[in-house]
């Protein structure tokens, strides 16, 4: 049997708890090839679940690469772990800036999963903004090579003094790919699609997608969104009862895209008029979803007259 054939009910083909969209004996086989290929390039590393731990501290994540590994064809999985190591020793020779002046036309605003594995904090709370309920927002840099967060703000002047150039470099991307779907008659969700590392992070500009692409501004009742992974952005414009159809859409969306490179959050939100993002799904009792109708939410529903 080879090493990522599927044996029954075999321990090492139940899905590892730390990467899990690779089998445990597959997500073993990931770590051991990473250290090895780091320890070959002089850099010491250690495995822990789902990320890397080198001697002087740097963290390298594992989760993108363990999707990317789970997507490729077999034949191809060493060459993209090799190319994947060659990013991650290109990162530790690059000089990082040290000044606001020379990352003015590199800073992009992210959003990324509150998490401190994909979105450090600072311990001054200036590292950028909390967004919603499990995400944030962050200043990454974009070199040609790869993208960079920024965990120190300070010497760059804060948060404040990054953030218009971080979301003007944001709104300067090339516009994401538009697909309209429809899952019932009158119910559409609009998926904005993006090659680079922040279609997620366009909900920072939800307000420019709704006009440019639904003429619309501020709808009345808000927008259900979905963010499942860095590439997409999902929303629906709260109009009438097709909003259980979408509903039920967002969700499949957001859970089925969650397994993708670059996990941002399974959840659908709502976007309220005045720009604050509420959960509204979460764990049901019975494993699966429950839709959570409350607050801002349960508002709109009722100006709508989908609820009591």
């Amino acid at each position: 049997m080879g090493l990522f054939s599927r044996g029954r009910d075999r321990a090492a083909d139940r899905p590892d708890p730390d990467l899990p969209s690779l089998s445990a004996e597959q997500a073993d086989w990931l770590r051991a090839r990473v250290v090895a290929e780091l320890g070959v390039a002089g850099v010491g590393v250690e495995a822990r679940g789902d990320h890397l731990v080198a001697a002087d501290g740097q963290v390298y994540g594992l989760g993108n690469l363990a999707a990317m590994v789970a997507t490729a064809p077999r034949r191809e999985r060493d060459a993209v772990v090799a190319t994947h190591v060659g990013g991650l020793l290109t990162m530790r020779d690059f000089r990082e800036p040290e000044t606001l002046e020379e990352i003015t036309g590199i800073v992009v605003a992210r959003v990324l999963p509150d998490d401190p594995a994909h979105a450090p904090r600072d311990p001054d709370g200036d590292a950028g903004p909390d967004l919603g309920p499990g995400l944030v927002v962050r200043a990454c840099l974009d070199f040609p090579t790869h993208v960079s967060t920024v965990t120190d703000l300070a010497k760059f002047g804060g948060w404040a003094a990054v953030e218009p150039y971080a979301t003007a470099n944001l709104r300067a991307l090339p516009a994401p790919d538009h697909q309209v779907l429809r899952p019932a008659r009158g119910a559409e969700v609009h998926v904005f699609a993006s090659d680079d590392l922040f279609g997620a992070s366009r909900l920072l500009l939800l307000d420019d997608l709704l006009a440019s692409h639904l003429h619309l501004e501020r709808p009345a009742h808000g927008v259900l969104v979905a963010v499942p992974n860095r590439h997409l952005l999902a929303l629906h414009v709260l109009a009438g009862p097709e909003v259980t159809h979408a509903m039920s859409t967002l969700i499949s969306l957001a859970r089925g895209e969650f397994d993708g490179p670059g996990p941002v959050s399974p959840e659908v939100f709502y976007r309220s008029p005045d720009g604050t993002l509420q959960q509204v799904t979460g764990p049901a009792e019975d494993g699966g979803v429950a839709v959570l109708v409350t607050g801002a939410f349960a508002e709109a529903m009722a100006a709508l007259g989908l609820v009591g």
